[in-house]
């Protein structure tokens, strides 16, 4: 977190401009502790909740700060001064959820950027907040009377918001509070987006290192038994067969590294966008037998039965046939890869309407329901895909998404559950490209 103070540290001068702007010692005092607290801590969370404690000296008798997440989940970080009692006993998050439609509080504050004040706590501002108006009280079982609610801006964008309430009745919010309220926000934002910033980079960082390591070891899986093969040609007297499988062996790990090398290069290229279709007029049967002959020696050596079910395509299709053969192939390949011996995989092709439809349906071990919307994404596996025993970086199917998109076709994966197989549906249309680069 040292970066992140690093950084905080930087704003030293803006926070004595903002300190010497306040008439008041205990005002001027009051902000010099706010950006102290902001700028040493390495616990963000503490950080907030000291400085919400801090607000309910100064500023109010009650503090929550909240945060805006995706621009869409208000998420409350921390509440001072609430009555104990309900404090215990009350889950906020889980009855009384923040709307960001709300015409009052933290809701409106963050959907609009700009701040609320009043002078009476109405059913719909306590609502907002995350309460029945009866049982919003104060620490010592008040009632509050006003309230104040500002945003925290950070780089042009709105990304939390922090609100005071107070339980004296006489007391009404004025210009004094608010501009004091607006510069604790404003010291407040800098430090939760640099928090973010500091944990993005982190993230990143984890990310790189568990990829680098992955890759590492996706690439020397088939170099040991190629190596170990090698030796043993260079080693033993190995009869006919002998020899033949230990060629085979590596071969069949040679082209699984090269795989490998080959996602990298098109993750890269479509990553820079610079991965182009070569299109042309193409007889999708031969496309797709293409494919299912590439994978039939792979299925045979597990005992995977192939079917395949193709409909006359009357037209042909317009696409890079390399391409579209990479795509089913890829398709299959998981299949065979993901389907136990005696297992079964259909591959059937028709025309639906405007689209030719290629479906491969496997029964393999299936697709946890939790994992589907994740299942195209970069370097992501179902926790039931045993990567000991089954290699693969994660990539395939998300080059798979990006290819079909550029085709403007769709992809779609379905799965009852575990140990239940897996459908893939590919819908490419009709329409006609100019032949070329695409």
């Amino acid at each position: 977190m040292a970066t992140v103070s690093n950084r905080l540290s930087t704003t030293d001068g803006a926070g004595r401009v903002l300190v010497q702007k306040h008439a008041t010692e205990s005002a001027r005092q009051f902000l010099a502790d706010a950006i102290a607290i902001l700028a040493t801590s390495v616990d963000f969370k503490s950080t907030i909740e000291n400085l919400a404690t801090l607000a309910t000296t100064q500023l109010a008798d009650w503090c929550a700060v909240f945060s805006f997440e995706n621009e869409q989940t208000i998420r409350r970080l921390t509440v001072v001064g609430i009555e104990e009692s309900i404090g215990a006993n009350f889950q906020l998050e889980t009855l009384y959820p923040l709307d960001l439609h709300s015409p009052a509080g933290p809701g409106h504050v963050l959907r609009t950027g700009e701040h609320q004040a009043s002078t009476r706590i109405t059913d719909d501002m306590a609502a907002s907040l995350g309460f029945k108006p009866d049982e919003l009280l104060l620490a010592g079982g008040r009632k509050p009377s006003s309230f104040l609610c500002v945003p925290l801006a950070a780089r042009g964008r709105t990304i939390g918001a922090i609100a005071f309430m107070s339980a004296d009745p006489e007391r009404l919010v004025n210009e004094t509070d608010l501009s004091l309220a607006r510069d604790l926000a404003c010291a407040a934002a800098v430090a939760m987006d640099n928090a973010r910033l500091y944990h993005d980079a982190q993230e990143a960082n984890r990310l790189k290192d568990e990829f680098v390591a992955m890759v590492s070891h996706e690439l020397r899986t088939p170099l040991t038994p190629m190596l170990g093969c090698i030796h043993l040609l260079r080693t033993a007297d190995l009869s006919g067969a002998n020899f033949s499988r230990a060629l085979d062996m590596i071969e069949r790990n040679a082209h699984a590294q090269v795989q490998i090398v080959e996602d990298l290069l098109d993750v890269s290229r479509i990553v820079a966008g610079k991965l182009h279709l070569t299109m042309k007029a193409i007889d999708v049967v031969s496309v797709v037998e293409a494919a299912v002959d590439s994978v039939r020696s792979l299925a045979e050596g597990k005992s995977v039965h192939v079917i395949t079910n193709f409909e006359d395509i009357e037209e042909p299709i317009d696409g890079d046939p390399d391409r579209l053969q990479q795509i089913v192939w890829n398709l299959l390949s998981n299949a065979v890869k993901f389907t136990p011996p005696d297992g079964r995989i259909e591959i059937s092709l028709k025309q639906d309407g405007d689209h030719v439809c290629i479906q491969v349906t496997d029964t393999g071990i299936g697709i946890p329901s939790e994992f589907l919307p994740y299942i195209f994404d970069r370097f992501r596996q179902a926790d039931e895909y045993d990567t000991k025993t089954r290699s693969g970086l994660g990539l395939g199917l998300a080059i798979v998404r990006h290819l079909v998109e550029l085709h403007q076709g769709s992809i779609e994966a379905s799965s009852p559950g575990p140990g239940q197989g897996a459908v893939f549906t590919l819908k490419f249309p009709f329409h006609r490209y100019a032949p070329g680069r695409l």
